[in-house]
């Protein structure tokens, strides 16, 4: 089991690497992501269950936005705290980062992959993958 996890893992990463985000796919970050699984030291974890929050990005212009945790509900309805977090995008060595920042901290998610379904943040030796989120429907 072990074997077969740091295969994905080492897959992915190499996958990854070997894909490149440009300003455009940038435009992909706005609306609601899902972790589907986060991987670190060779290990893969999964969420069970239903997800229990997922990522709000909200986009101003094309580099600056704001973060908020939601959990989803039945139909078109999301209930969260007013909390949400600033951020920009930037540039750095050809890569791009998300750059959080509030009045206590600030941090950068290196984005390692995004397009439409897909959105990958390195941060902390960690791979968050993350799958567009799908309202739940009855």
């Amino acid at each position: 089991m072990r074997k077969t996890l740091f295969l994905l893992l080492l897959t992915t990463v190499l996958w990854s690497s070997c894909t490149s985000v440009s300003k455009d796919d940038i435009k992909h970050l706005k609306g609601y992501w899902e972790i589907a699984s986060v991987a670190s030291h060779g290990e893969v974890f999964q969420p069970k269950g239903a997800p229990p929050s997922v990522d709000f990005y909200q986009m101003i212009n094309d580099s600056l936005g704001t973060k908020k945790k939601l959990v989803p509900s039945f139909g078109e309805k999301y209930s969260g705290s007013e909390d949400e977090i600033d951020f920009r995008v930037i540039k750095k060595e050809g890569k791009y980062f998300i750059q959080f920042f509030n009045a206590l901290e600030e941090w950068e998610e290196e984005i390692t992959k995004l397009n439409t379904t897909e959105l990958i943040l390195l941060h902390s030796e960690k791979s968050y993958h993350y799958k567009r989120h799908q309202k739940i429907t009855l």
